[in-house]
């Protein structure tokens, strides 16, 4: 329900987390009072090991916000278990900080590893009370409704049954189960599985080395709450009364004899080795290093030797005692140098002969563990993810593909000099990458919600751009998966059809939206004139004088005229009240199409001229006298035809491109003069698009301002169902 960013408290000239609501759920009232809650417990709960609150406020009123120290120091999911005393400590604060707030009246219901943190100083903080119950506050989830993360959920949560502070001690049970065996309590294939695991399952059994906690993991972990430990402080005195395992059992006598044996053979060994080296080093110095004698070789590139591979990058104690540099440090100043002088021109990944990247990583291939190559390199990476995420919030898709491409290339080169230096770049760029995929997916996540299928996939694609193989990947395309296809048809309660558009990505239109398929027929806007007995519009015609059609409207329209036909002869004002009418009739909120959505239509129609697909005024038009320049078509309908009779788009809709022109939102103001002369008409014009059975082959369909309460024979409209 929210996203976390790294942000910076002027005022006190510090960092802070900056917890903000996402503004495309902030329009759901409970997760808007939740979030609220969250913010009022947290801000009550004073203690070393519960995460303190700064600030709390809104902006404009819906953008909900707080702020939190910054801890960077990482949380439990990152703690390895090595011995008792650390864990005991661990336990204990958490223990500490949970009996507190139990003390309040709060039960955290949320417990896991993401969910505890560490600052500075190694102590724990426990964070994220999103979905606590505090008994002095509503309660905003559902009672049938299971809350909680699945691999630390207590049986009754499972079940949906009454939660107290022992379900928290469950969760702490499960916790200290999977830091001691490095897995999780219970699993499964699905969420199903492993709730019914705690509910049915037995507590599994600790490996031998860690056996001594069972006792502790058996009561934490029992089915009934009634059998766990009562409260975090007896918790906590169990735990401390654990005699630490490195302390248990006798001490060995060794004979020593053997063992100084082999260690007077290994350091011979490594004498050995060591003279070895050195020899090669004085063999091969004079011609590695010939460059820094040579005054002709100075701008030639250092001598490294072809047949040998980039060291890997790794901790191991072998790698400690590294090699010597083939490259001078006269040669590895000059390539930082330069490095330093392509970041400051921009000149990262390119040109190809000239840039920051592949000087870096000729050093890196010398000496991996150089510290400033090693920053320059870093700063590179992080600066393409920091300008992707810019490119991203301002929805420049474009230019943040452009540096997506930039860092594959990044990743690509590095790989092949060093892998392991690939790790080192993710640890240095996580928090910018945390804010790019934050982006992504809430962009993913709204695209969805207004059916842009192209837009999100192109996001999907984007996002594995720049994390390749991420879980997020699979995530956001099962999302754009349920977006329905275009051309999805629906139907209300009066059987008026609606087929879903979506547009293509980058367009003005940033959402898909449901068209109805056809234009509203005379036959359906008759049941609204019956039921509102509205009078009928006057009707002109752009064909002759209106004077002869001074008596036209919807009974006469001086054609031949048939139910499923377009209902022409309607005013903008007509359509518009049409819409609100069928709206309150169905349910459903139905309006005209704006500008934007139209031109969208209009694409999705492909714009295809030809007879029996458009009806458009061809050799059959009746009116030959008129200076009309035909379409070389005859397709039997001279007037209207009915809405289904031609040819349809791909994705279903008919009649954008002929039979009757259409209606579109907008208004545009009155003039002084029209405001003072007519003051009940709110506008003074009103747009229609598209072609009709009188556009001959000058007319492009484009936008027409037509003034506001005129109707006419060739115009009509479609609507718009939200």
């Amino acid at each position: 329900m929210s996203v976390v960013y790294l942000a910076y408290q002027e005022s006190l000239k510090r960092e802070v987390a900056l917890k903000v609501m996402r503004p495309v759920i902030a329009d759901e009232s409970n997760v808007v009072k939740r979030f609220k809650q969250e913010a009022e417990i947290i801000a009550k709960l004073y203690h070393p090991n519960i995460v303190s609150i700064y600030d709390v406020g809104a902006v404009d009123n819906h953008i909900l916000f707080y702020a939190m120290p910054y801890l960077q120091h990482g949380d439990l999911t990152g703690f390895a278990y090595h011995n008792d005393e650390e864990l005991i400590k661990v336990m204990s604060g958490l223990c500490q900080g949970f009996a507190y707030a139990h003390a309040q009246g709060v039960v955290h219901r949320d417990i896991k590893p993401e969910n505890i943190l560490f600052d500075q100083f190694g102590n724990v903080k426990i964070a994220d009370f999103g979905i606590a119950l505090s008994s002095g506050k509503r309660r905003f989830t559902k009672d049938q409704r299971i809350v909680g993360s699945i691999h630390y959920l207590s049986p009754e949560q499972a079940r949906s049954k009454h939660v107290d502070a022992r379900s928290d001690i469950y969760g702490l049970g499960a916790i200290l189960y999977e830091v001691l065996t490095g897995k999780p309590v219970f699993d499964a294939p699905d969420d199903l599985g492993i709730m019914m695991a705690h509910v049915e399952n037995p507590v599994p059994r600790l490996p031998k080395k860690v056996a001594h906690w069972q006792p502790i993991i058996d009561r934490c972990l029992a089915k009934s709450p009634n059998q766990r430990f009562q409260s975090m402080p007896e918790l906590q005195k169990a735990i401390e009364q654990l005699t630490p395992q490195l302390k248990q059992g006798p001490v060995r006598r060794l004979n020593a004899w053997p063992y100084l044996l082999v260690s007077v053979l290994l350091v011979a060994v490594m004498t050995g080795g060591w003279l070895w080296s050195k020899r090669d080093k004085l063999v091969s110095e004079p011609v590695l290093r010939s460059s820094d004698q040579n005054p002709e070789s100075k701008n030639q590139p250092p001598f490294i030797r072809a047949h040998q591979s980039p060291p890997k990058d790794t901790e191991t104690q072998a790698d400690t005692v590294a090699r010597e540099p083939l490259l001078s440090e006269q040669a590895t100043h000059d390539l930082l140098s330069r490095a330093r002088e392509n970041i400051q021109n921009k000149q990262l990944t390119t040109p190809d002969d000239n840039n920051a990247l592949d000087k870096l990583l000729q050093v890196l291939a010398d000496q991996p563990r150089h510290e400033e190559a090693r920053a320059l390199l870093s700063e590179i990476n992080d600066g393409y993810f920091e300008l992707a995420y810019q490119a991203v919030l301002n929805r420049n898709y474009a230019l943040a593909e452009q540096f997506a491409e930039s860092l594959t290339t990044v990743r690509h080169k590095v790989a092949l000099v060093n892998e392991s230096l690939l790790q080192y770049l993710a640890g240095r760029s996580e928090m910018t990458v945390s804010l790019l995929l934050g982006s992504l997916s809430e962009q993913v996540n709204s695209a969805v919600k207004n059916n842009n299928r192209a837009l999100a996939t192109r996001l999907v694609a984007l996002t594995d751009v720049f994390v390749p193989g991420h879980r997020l990947v699979d995530e956001l395309n099962e999302l754009v998966a349920k977006i329905p296809e275009s051309g999805q048809v629906i139907k209300d309660q009066r059987g008026i059809k609606a087929v879903l558009v979506t547009p293509s990505s980058g367009g003005a239109v940033s959402y898909g939206f449901y068209a109805t398929a056809t234009e509203i027929t005379q036959h359906q806007y008759r049941q609204f004139v019956q039921a509102t007995h509205r009078p009928l519009q006057k009707c002109k015609s752009v064909l002759k004088s209106n004077l002869i059609f001074s008596s036209r409207n919807l009974d006469n329209v001086g054609f031949p005229y048939a139910g499923d036909m377009p209902a022409v002869c309607v005013s903008w004002q007509d359509a518009r009240d049409y819409a609100q009418w069928l709206s309150k009739e169905t349910g459903h909120n139905y309006r005209l199409p704006t500008r934007d959505e139209w031109q969208v239509l209009a694409a999705q129609s492909g714009g295809v001229k030809r007879c029996g697909h458009n009806n458009l005024a061809g050799t059959d038009f009746p009116d030959k006298n008129d200076g009309v320049s035909y379409y070389d078509c005859d397709d039997g309908f001279p007037h209207l035809a009915p809405v289904r009779a031609l040819g349809g788009s791909d994705t279903g809709l008919f009649g954008i491109h002929g039979n009757a022109a259409e209606w579109l939102d907008g208004c545009e103001a009155p003039g002084k003069i029209k405001s003072f002369f007519a003051p009940e008409k709110p506008c003074g014009k009103n747009p229609v698009a598209g072609l009709s059975w009188l556009s001959d082959q000058r007319a492009d369909g484009d936008i027409q301002m037509i003034d506001y309460g005129d109707a006419y024979t060739h115009i009509g409209f479609r609507l718009v169902r939200e």
